[in-house]
């Protein structure tokens, strides 16, 4: 008799190999771990997947929000569990998980996980990150992505059960690099997302968008608390707000030119 939990995983990966091997394996109180592998990635990691037990689908990535459509259509048990590979849960949240997810059935359709984000080697506790808490944990058959190349969210038919205990850890920015290279990812995904929604862009956008971003989440959202880290982070933002309008602004004259 299978004594695991009856919920899928729900992972993305490309180039994540020391991810998935620090990931799957602490993940073995679920029956299935879903991978969707985008083959332009190193091969390691879908061979480090396949080999940590994961059931690997390959398909090319366009955009997150349809990546994990497919990636949902790939899951099998009533419960599904959504995180990046470079997330972990805390003893508490594991716990929380297993409980929502036991019998006798939940009426709840999806619970809310609090995420905390660590940024180059410091848990960010300020510049807008604070207190976030996201959809997680949900009913397979209840669930939907929309289809947004960056920041896709999971839409649940049903009652939203209490919120878990425990928390998300997100390694998202352990190396000065990938703060550089998802600032460029985001922004460009950032502006198709944008420009498909039929927002457009000016030089004002440009100048002005970086700045308040930087103010907002330095001043107003207490970044400053978070020292040199929130200085650098809240620099980051303002970064990636400038080259998402740059990116819609010449999408905006491309488009006027024809």
């Amino acid at each position: 008799m299978d004594d695991r939990a009856p919920i899928s995983v729900l992972l993305l990966a490309r180039d994540e190999t020391r991810d998935l091997e620090e990931l799957i394996p602490a993940l073995a109180f679920a029956r299935e771990v879903v991978v969707v592998w985008d083959p332009r990635g190193d091969t390691a990691t879908r061979a480090a997947a396949e080999r940590l037990g994961a059931r690997v689908h390959e398909r090319a990535f366009d955009g997150f929000g349809p990546q994990r459509s497919f990636a949902l259509s790939r899951c099998v048990q009533p419960w599904v569990l959504w995180l990046d590979a470079d997330e972990r849960l805390d003893a508490a949240a594991v716990a929380a998980v297993l409980r929502a997810a036991s019998e006798p059935p939940n009426p709840a359709t999806h619970h809310r996980v609090s995420r905390a984000t660590w940024f180059l080697g410091r848990r960010i506790r300020y510049c807008g990150w604070q207190r976030e808490t996201l959809v997680r944990l949900f009913r397979r058959d209840r669930a939907r992505f929309d289809d947004a190349p960056v920041h896709e969210q999971v839409t649940v038919d049903g009652a939203q059960g209490d919120p878990l205990a425990g928390t998300i850890e997100h390694w998202s920015y352990r190396t000065f690099e990938d703060c550089v290279a998802k600032c460029v990812r985001y922004a460009h995904a950032g502006a198709e997302k944008a420009w498909r929604r039929g927002r457009r862009a000016g030089a004002l956008d440009v100048l002005v968008r970086p700045p308040l971003r930087f103010l907002r989440q330095y001043v107003l959202q207490l970044g400053i608390m978070d020292g040199a880290h929130g200085l650098v982070l809240c620099g980051f933002a303002a970064a990636q707000v400038f080259l998402k309008y740059a990116d819609l602004w010449q999408r905006t004259r491309a488009g006027t030119r024809a």
